[in-house]
């Protein structure tokens, strides 16, 4: 182009410094090497669709070990249930059975908690066999 004037005239062989400013507060310019570097690099190749071995292998662990926890819950349950076990854990606690002599609201919660740790203790057992 006629009359135009070149960039590099208009700022000298170096990039601009403002020479008011001290030199710690003077930056180097980013190199990047041509890439945008906030910006993540996508992928080209396509993603697979095989059934790897260790993904099932964990699938089937999984599921065992969740039943397991269900089996844990049963068998809690089932122990809660029980008249002699409901006795040891109820008998030292007072306002545990009403009038008539049937568990209450706070004694069944108390047998809750109960069952639900025999449950975490049943389960965290038998996940080590796993």
């Amino acid at each position: 182009m006629e009359g135009a004037t070149s960039l590099s005239d208009l700022l000298g062989g170096s990039p601009v410094q403002n020479p008011s400013l001290p030199q710690s507060t003077t930056f180097a310019p980013m190199v990047t090497g041509g890439l945008d570097p906030f910006i993540a690099p996508q992928s080209s190749r396509e993603p697979t669709t095989k059934f790897r071995t260790n993904g099932m292998m964990g699938s089937a662990r999984s599921i065992v070990k969740n039943t397991m926890t269900y089996l844990a819950f049963f068998v809690a349950a089932m122990i809660i249930s029980l008249p002699v076990p409901r006795g040891l854990f109820l008998q030292y606690i007072p306002n545990m059975y009403t009038s008539g002599g049937v568990v209450s609201y706070y004694g069944a919660a108390i047998l809750g908690l109960i069952a639900v740790a025999i449950s975490y203790v049943l389960s965290t057992f038998m996940s080590v066999l796993i």
